[in-house]
């Protein structure tokens, strides 16, 4: 939680947000959930969690999730989060981090697409999805309202070979 509190107070820093929630919002982040992260891969409600952690700190500073849909009829989707402490951005870690977790993927033999949801302005995120082989199929404009921003929700898949 420590990590996800972090980089949640870096969200709307010089006007860029990347989260879906206000400063302070109680619906934030929730974090991890122990339960969910031992749930097999064909039950609705599994989550898998990909971390980085600074050698010297011991600290989480970047994370990759991976979290099922709600549906049994879904299960062959997944929905990919990502976030990386601002210190530690610009130096290959989101890359290594998405690689980790399209490979555990690839190899779960069960999961047929990721897919992702990035704020269109997020141009660096946008285009290192971009550059892993996610395409853009659609856009909600509007879609969030932060600190009377108003901000677009780009929808980008992968097709896992």
């Amino acid at each position: 939680m420590e990590h996800f509190q972090r980089h949640w107070a870096e969200s709307g820093a010089g006007g860029i947000h990347f989260m879906p929630f206000a400063p302070g919002d109680p619906t934030g982040p929730r974090g991890v959930s122990v339960d969910e992260a031992f749930s097999a891969l064909d039950q609705p409600g599994w989550q898998r969690w990909f971390c980085a952690h600074d050698v010297a700190s011991g600290l989480i500073i970047g994370h990759v999730d991976l979290k099922s849909d709600s549906l049994n009829t879904g299960l062959h989707r997944c929905e990919l989060g990502i976030g990386i402490e601002s210190a530690y951005r610009k130096n290959g870690l989101g890359r290594r981090l998405m690689t980790e977790a399209m490979g555990f993927v690839r190899e779960s033999n069960t999961i047929d697409w990721i897919d992702l949801r990035v704020f269109a302005n997020n141009l660096p995120a946008r285009s290192l999805y971009q550059s892993l082989g996610f395409v853009e199929i659609g856009t909600i404009t509007d879609r969030f309202r932060i600190d009377s921003q108003r901000i677009d929700d780009v929808m980008m898949t992968f097709q896992v070979p």
